[in-house]
């Protein structure tokens, strides 16, 4: 059915696309962007393995195989020469339906590589095992994470014939960000233990660490040149409160006598009166 025959991809269309980038992505797919010359604009493919990849391959043959011979043809080599790859469909963004069975994208763990068929036309992309691992098994988030593989292919690289991209190639291939936390690490071997001092060593020591020097100085916030500038000399003192005038007696006015309770108060005559008797 002409439906599934992606104009895009035919012989005749490729040749009008400046390049195209390829992309992966933690989630286990990949994106492919062909890119105008006209207008700097974008044609977007994403990439699903199916669970039964080659049963799929089958469906997509029986509906196109006599259009598309030598496309086929090219993947059925492919998948000749590297048993282990594993074939993922092309459809256009936004539609997982709009499949294209002219183009096809196989991916080998063993051949750390992955091809893109297009209309016959191969392109080997060089990869690392973990990067192929990723694509193959992704568990990696499918929105909202960058790509953690990147690169672009412009035309004059490869005139829309069969190319070969090394890692020595790229301008960017992986990328470093928070997608690369999917990938595969390696297994570390297990650090090896220190063989035990023998028994007639004896342990030194351990030294103890250096005090800490204490500064000469404490800095302030006030700083005074002269010391008579001290803001405290500027106060005013504290007097004693002042005391209550006692009232004198007058001369021309004689002591009396006053009794209060026990004791009894003399004026100037009643005390001569005591003393002479």
């Amino acid at each position: 059915m002409t439906v599934f025959i992606r104009p895009e991809f035919t012989p005749g269309t490729l040749p009008t696309f400046n390049g195209y980038h390829l992309q992966i992505f933690a989630s286990g797919r990949a994106k492919i962007s062909l890119q105008t010359v006209t207008n700097n604009k974008k044609t977007e493919f994403y990439t699903t393995l199916p669970k039964r990849d080659r049963d799929g391959l089958q469906r997509q043959k029986a509906r196109s195989q006599t259009a598309l011979a030598d496309h086929f043809a090219t993947v059925d080599q492919l998948l000749s020469d590297h048993p282990d790859a594993k074939v993922f469909r092309l459809h256009a963004k936004g539609d997982n339906n709009a499949t294209a069975d002219n183009a096809h994208l196989l991916a080998s763990l063993e051949q750390a590589s992955l091809w893109l068929v297009m209309s016959g036309v191969v392109h080997q992309w060089e990869l690392t095992t973990m990067l192929v691992h990723v694509l193959l098994k992704g568990k990696g988030m499918r929105t909202g994470e960058a790509s953690i593989f990147n690169e672009y292919a412009p035309t004059q690289d490869h005139d829309w014939e069969d190319a070969t991209f090394g890692m020595v190639d790229y301008a960017k291939g992986l990328r470093e960000g928070p997608g690369n936390t999917a990938l595969a690490t390696a297994p570390k071997a297990p650090p090896s233990k220190a063989a035990p001092p023998p028994s007639y060593m004896i342990p030194q020591p351990i030294p103890k660490p250096a005090q800490r020097v204490q500064p000469a100085t404490v800095e302030t916030d006030y700083v005074s040149d002269d010391p008579c500038d001290d803001p405290i000399l500027f106060a005013d003192l504290l007097h004693d409160p002042e005391e209550e005038a006692f009232p004198e007696q007058q001369d021309n006015r004689p002591w009396t006598t006053i009794s209060k309770g026990r004791s009894t108060l003399y004026g100037t005559d009643g005390l001569r009166a005591q003393l002479l008797g």
